[in-house]
Parts: structure tokens; C-alpha cells; sequence
């Protein structure tokens, strides 16, 4: 009797490490997983956080062209060094009529335009409204 109760326990350990081994993968498996949900995570954020500058960046080139006295000072470049993003301005006239046929001049699109490099892909983000002089 004492045999076989000897015999069950060193079944029993060869199990119990197959048990182990099974749960350390599953484990592993988790903890591999949550790792990749953290990192997309942050790579959102960071998208995200970008984008957020681009389009405060590019509603302050618009006012700060609107202020401008001349129509040749509404058009300039600025380059942000430290995130490698090029703005600059375009002052477009308008060719509209009224019903009588008669041209309206005085209106322009300004465009604010953010260029950049987006994983080797160049990117344009465009800002548009419409002003008269």
C-alpha cells in the first residue's frame, strides 16, 4: 500500500509542472498582450497630441495674417525646427459675381498649410477662410 501511494504522489509532481508550464505561457501570453494595449495607448496620444499642435498653430497663422494691413504681408513661411513641420500662408482672389454680373472684388481665401513628414509620408494640413480687403 505504501508503494502505491508513492508511486501517485510522483504523478502527481509531473502534472503539477505541466500545470506550471501551461499557466507561465498564459501569463506570459497576458502580459505580452496589455504591453502591446500600452503601446498603441501612448502612440495614440501622441498622434493625437500632435494634431492638436498642428491645428493651434495653424488657427494663430490665420489670425495673425487676418491682422496684417497689407495683402503681401499676409503671405509668409515659418519652420518649427523642433517638430520638423513647415507652415506657411496663401492668399488666393476670388473671381465671384453678384446677380448682376458685376465682379465683387476684395475677397480672398487665406489658407494656412502645415507640411510634414508622417512615417516617410509627406502630409499637408490645410486652414481656410474667407477675407475681404
Amino acid at each position: 500500500m505504501k508503494l502505491l501511494r508513492h508511486e501517485s504522489l510522483r504523478r502527481c509532481g509531473g502534472y503539477m509542472l505541466l500545470e506550471v508550464l501551461i499557466a507561465l505561457t498564459v501569463f506570459s501570453i497576458a502580459v505580452v498582450g496589455m504591453a502591446e494595449a500600452i503601446n498603441v495607448s501612448i502612440e495614440a496620444m501622441n498622434f493625437l497630441t500632435r494634431q492638436e499642435i498642428i491645428r493651434n498653430r495653424l488657427q494663430a497663422l490665420i489670425v495673425e495674417a487676418k491682422q496684417m494691413e497689407k495683402r503681401e504681408e499676409m503671405v509668409f513661411s515659418v519652420d518649427d525646427q523642433a517638430s520638423g513641420i513647415h507652415y506657411r500662408t496663401e492668399l488666393e482672389e476670388l473671381k465671384w459675381v453678384n446677380r448682376k454680373k458685376e465682379p465683387i472684388n476684395g475677397l480672398y481665401v487665406l489658407r494656412a498649410i502645415a507640411e510634414f513628414e508622417n512615417n516617410g509620408t509627406p502630409v499637408t494640413e490645410t486652414v481656410e477662410v474667407y477675407v475681404q480687403r
